[in-house]
């Protein structure tokens, strides 16, 4: 048994790696359990300027600044109208953070857990939680073994009870993702109304791009069955996406390839067919299906949920490592003052929840009021009042975590649908 940390993080991506930085910067110990090994492949590559706020205060700026493109703002383009809008972050209502960046996140992901173990956080990859321990209510630690790293899930299945170890700390932190280990084990996890949706993606060369320095400008194309996104990196490859409704994939014929049904779904669009035209692609098509969950409660006595592992939206926005990243900042916040005070209860972490949330649930109701059509509309609405399109240019940096915004959010979700909150059983 061993006890010598103030929080064990389960998960190193974005909302791990952040935190463990975040705590390291707070002088506090984390150690940071990681059932990969890094560099692995992920997408969500496309961040949010107002993620550099965290950036800049872990020192990570120039670091991504030397590796990574540049986005400077995103482009709406309809494939039914012919319509384009470009929202550049710079007409926010704040543009301190006039860009964000183009990340390939096995490189990104591994930037990340590094700075985290350079700022003093422990670190260790290729180690599987097995359950988090709890004393009643209240998680005390976890249980946890390492994977052999040439054979990966079947080796650690093989290993004996022998290597599985107790870890204990005062705060567990779930990050592990979309896996949601404490989430689905909790009996937290509902699906989103509406949102069954499926991510088809790949990675090309020789992708359409914009010119000067709009050439790292996310752009979404709009079609019949859902949204394609294009993805610019540093060099010549781009990622490419499509977000499709459950109608259109199981339009998908008997015996077709996931490549030969991705590339069906290209000619749908004539934005799509253009832009990849001339491309090559250089890596399988994958999918991810029904990806948008909701998770009811982001913390408990002695625990929280950081990231994706708190719940997951339609990546239209780019909000799920943007989300992660401002989370793990503020959960870090949260974890400092509930040890100087000796409380690591559920209250202890209610404005750290309640701040999630509220982000969350606005980021929700733009989703949900785009795929009704209203948002849609206004995004490309011809005679667009200036208030209005600094507000979407505000939502579309991510800056949705200061309080004194949200008058302005109320305002702005009243003309779209409410987000529909599941019912938890």
């Amino acid at each position: 048994m061993i006890d010598r940390w103030d929080a064990i993080i389960l998960g190193g991506g974005p909302g791990g790696s952040t935190l463990a930085a975040s705590l390291a910067k707070l002088g506090r110990r984390s150690l940071v359990l990681e059932r990969e090994t890094f560099p692995r492949f992920h997408i969500g590559e496309s961040l949010l300027p107002r993620s550099r706020e965290v950036f800049e205060r872990l020192g990570l700026d120039e670091k991504l600044d030397a590796r990574f493109l540049r986005k400077y703002g995103a482009r709406f383009l309809c494939s039914s109208t012919g319509r384009t809008r470009t929202y550049s972050f710079a007409d926010a209502f704040d543009p301190k953070f006039e860009f964000a960046y183009q990340v390939e996140r096995d490189v990104f992901d591994q930037l990340l857990l590094r700075h985290a173990a350079e700022l003093g956080a422990e670190v260790r990859e290729s180690w599987e939680a097995v359950e988090v321990l709890f004393d009643g209510s209240r998680a005390v630690g976890v249980r946890a073994r390492p994977r052999a790293r040439s054979e990966g899930a079947a080796s650690a299945a093989r290993a004996g009870a022998s290597d599985v170890v107790e870890l204990r700390a005062p705060i567990i932190v779930d990050a592990t993702g979309r896996d949601t280990l404490l989430a689905s084990r909790l009996r937290r996890k509902a699906q989103l109304a509406e949102l069954d949706k499926t991510a088809l993606f790949a990675h090309y060369e020789g992708v359409v791009r914009e010119d000067g320095i709009h050439q790292g400008n996310i752009q979404l194309v709009i079609f019949d069955h859902g949204w394609f996104w294009f993805i610019p990196f540093r060099g010549e490859v781009t990622s490419v996406g499509a977000v499709v409704s459950s109608s259109w994939i199981r339009s998908r014929r008997r015996g077709e390839s996931l490549d030969d049904f991705f590339e069906r779904t290209v000619a749908e669009s004539s934005w799509a067919r253009e832009f990849l035209a001339g491309a090559r692609r250089v890596r399988p098509v994958g999918a991810l299906a029904d990806f948008s969950y909701r998770i009811d409660q982001l913390a408990g006595d002695g625990w929280l949920f950081v990231g994706d592992a708190g719940g997951f939206l339609d990546p239209l926005f780019s909000t799920g490592a943007h989300l992660a990243i401002k989370g793990a900042d503020l959960a870090a916040t949260a974890i400092h003052r509930a040890l100087e005070a000796g409380d690591t209860s559920r209250a202890a972490f209610a404005s750290y929840e309640a701040e999630v949330r509220y982000a969350v649930d606005l980021f929700l109701g733009v989703v949900q009021g785009f795929y009704k059509g209203h948002f849609r509309e206004t995004l490309f609405e011809p005679n667009q009042r200036p208030t209005m399109r600094k507000l979407i240019t505000s939502m579309l940096a991510g800056d949705v975590f200061h309080a004194e915004k949200r008058p302005q959010w109320a305002s702005f979700l009243r003309q779209y649908y409410p987000a529909e909150v599941p019912t938890f059983t």
